[in-house]
């Protein structure tokens, strides 16, 4: 149905349904185009040339360049290699790919790589041929992000530690993880929430850093801790509907936000998630920002990174957190297309309403509901 359709609606309800219906197919099919994914940030390579588009990405690709050399002087060896080298064919060496930056090496990333889809192997039998005690040794040493990441590996891993670790301890760690999380309806199965909670998050390195909590680089200075007593007693005496924040470390260097859709938009309903990083130069240099929970917006990259003018270029030492918090959630009223973080959903807005905001409404649903409607076994 095109834009400029001349059907007539008794309610807006009845529009939106309409639309809902219409569109259902693109809703459950659409992908950002030109990506793919990045093992260090789950963020996305461009259509730039594919430049790294995340500074840690970003910060890698610089850090191997730096230490690739020009082309122009060949690289030092010792005598061994160099007499090895001379020892072998010149042209076995022609087929061997350009080395790549090592994976990483912690727990945590080994669980996320073995919870990807992949051809089945012998090694997967060997894995499930483990016994279940073996099993829970081994996940005793886990944290409840690795552990939830084993629970992707397979379904015997998940039913296992469904079965042996208790419904409280998944509610803590919800908790834990999401101390804005609010339990509005009875929850059957708190590993499901956990993992709803979880899926439907951009950047998973998101969520270590806000896990691990790790403090910034740089003097912090008194201006800066006076600054945030006033902004957290602001965000108590001066409370915005539908705007929360709380701090999660004692530095007050990482927080975590929360936004309601405003009503009348296509995300009215949602609670959104935002991470905050507070800088060791704040109220100098403004805060970073970006949404946890998956969001289509023409400001809102497909990694959770914020487009908006009073951070990117107009930051004023007026602004406070919650006020941030206030222009963050009036910019999903009004998106600013000029310029977007995601072009094809900016030319989608303005050439396409209807189509835009029933994708805004079908993924609002999906992934920011959660508190009234719980996840069911098998459509998360």
């Amino acid at each position: 149905m095109a834009a400029g359709c001349s059907k007539k609606f008794t309610s807006k309800y009845e529009e939106e349904l309409y639309y809902d219906v219409e569109y259902e197919e693109f809703c459950k099919t659409f992908e950002f185009s030109n990506s793919s994914t990045c093992w260090i940030c789950n963020g996305y390579y461009g259509p730039n040339y594919e430049e790294p588009l995340c500074d840690e990405a970003e910060g890698l690709a610089t850090e191997v360049s730096d230490d690739e050399d020009s082309g122009n002087d060949e690289p030092p060896e010792n005598g061994s290699e160099a007499k090895d080298r001379s020892d072998g064919d010149p042209d076995d060496y022609d087929h061997l790919d350009r080395p790549r930056p090592s994976a990483p090496r912690n727990v945590n990333q080994y669980l996320e790589m073995l919870s990807q889809p992949r051809e089945t192997d012998e090694s997967e039998r060997q894995i499930c041929a483990l016994p279940v005690e073996v099993l829970l040794s081994i996940f005793s040493y886990l944290d409840d992000l690795s552990l939830w990441n084993a629970s992707e590996v397979c379904k015997q891993w998940k039913r296992i530690l469904e079965v042996h670790i208790p419904q409280q301890m998944w509610r803590k760690y919800t908790k834990e993880r999401w101390p804005l999380f609010q339990q509005i309806s009875t929850i059957p199965n708190w590993l499901h929430m956990y993992g709803a909670l979880m899926n439907s998050c951009f950047c998973r390195t998101c969520l270590i850093q806000m896990a691990h909590k790790a403090p910034m680089r740089g003097r912090v200075n008194h201006i800066r801790a006076n600054r945030l007593r006033n902004d957290i007693r602001s965000l108590d005496l001066d409370a915005t509907e539908g705007i929360d924040a709380v701090a999660l470390d004692n530095q007050l260097f990482h927080w975590q936000a929360s936004i309601l859709g405003p009503a009348g938009s296509p995300y009215e309903g949602g609670k959104f998630f935002l991470y905050i990083v507070i800088p060791c130069s704040y109220p100098m240099l403004p805060p970073q920002v970006r949404f946890l929970t998956k969001i289509v917006h023409p400001n809102v990259s497909r990694h959770g990174d914020v487009g908006i003018d009073i951070i990117q270029h107009n930051w004023s030492l007026a602004l406070t957190i919650s006020k941030l918090l206030l222009s963050v959630q009036s910019l999903l009223t009004d998106p600013f297309t000029q310029i977007c973080m995601e072009p094809e959903l900016g030319r989608m807005y303005e050439n396409d309403r209807p189509k835009f905001e029933a994708l805004a409404r079908r993924w609002t649903w999906k992934y920011a509901m959660y508190e009234v409607l719980p996840p069911v076994e098998g459509l998360i």
